[in-house]
């Protein structure tokens, strides 16, 4: 008997706003081709995703599963429903001027065949109504510059919220400093390969509790997220 295509999700993803979607299909002579996506419900949308292709139900378990879902089980979905989560996470990010990972279109392969015509789910992106930007460790001054300024363009002044590490940033005209840090002890946590513990460093605020983003490289992708979620206290919007 053929094994159906699965789905599975991280169990915070819709309260921390960042977490893993495996769709995964199985194949006759016992392989399995997965993609997988790192999900920023907040803003961006698709940031990575990747594709890889495991030659037993084993493998997939031991190198995939067990990596991307260490501290607690997934969640499961239908795959029509892990199809629209994708697509529309792009299409808000999309309104706000941001494109998916490099690598979606090849991860999306194993969306062939599975429509999202009879799903009904409804998911709900950015935070309060509003983006927001959680700068990733391999994220530059540069690229977070990018970010931001396209936010500012496409929301206007209080539209989002932020936040970003104060190292290598001066403030924008107008905006106060804040000392206070915004990543406290992160946990260290391995996505496909060894994960890194990052340096905990001061930030500046836009809107959000303790928290980092996800580097390039989808092996190290939650390496800066600490277990806590998102919390409404500490709010300072971006001003001009």
């Amino acid at each position: 008997m053929r094994h159906p295509p699965e789905a599975l999700r991280s169990a915070k993803l819709f309260d921390c706003g960042c977490g893993y979607l495996v769709v995964s299909r199985f194949k006759a002579d016992g392989r399995v081709e997965a993609g997988f996506f790192l999900l920023d419900m907040f803003c961006l949308g698709v940031k990575d995703a990747g594709f890889h292709r495991f030659d037993s139900v084993a493998d997939y378990q031991e190198s995939l599963l067990d990596r991307l879902f260490p501290d607690e089980g997934p969640v499961r979905m239908t795959p029509a429903a892990a199809r629209k989560l994708t697509e529309d996470a792009i299409s808000y990010a999309s309104g706000l001027g941001f494109s998916p990972g490099a690598d979606y279109k090849k991860a999306s392969r194993v969306f062939g065949g599975i429509t999202t015509a009879g799903c009904d789910e409804q998911f709900l992106f950015g935070k309060n109504d509003k983006p927001l930007y959680i700068q990733g460790p391999s994220d530059s001054p540069a690229r977070v510059e990018r970010i931001l300024r396209a936010l500012e363009a496409r929301c206007g002044e209080g539209g989002y919220h932020y936040i970003v590490a104060a190292d290598d940033f001066e403030p924008l005209e107008g905006e106060e400093e804040n000392s206070e840090s915004a990543i406290t002890d992160p946990v260290h946590r391995t996505g496909l390969g060894d994960g890194r513990r990052a340096p905990s460093q001061p930030a500046r605020h836009g809107d959000s509790d303790q928290f980092a983003g996800s580097p390039k490289s989808f092996r190290h992708d939650l390496a800066w997220w600490p277990n806590r979620c998102w919390s409404p206290h500490r709010i300072t919007s971006r001003r001009k």
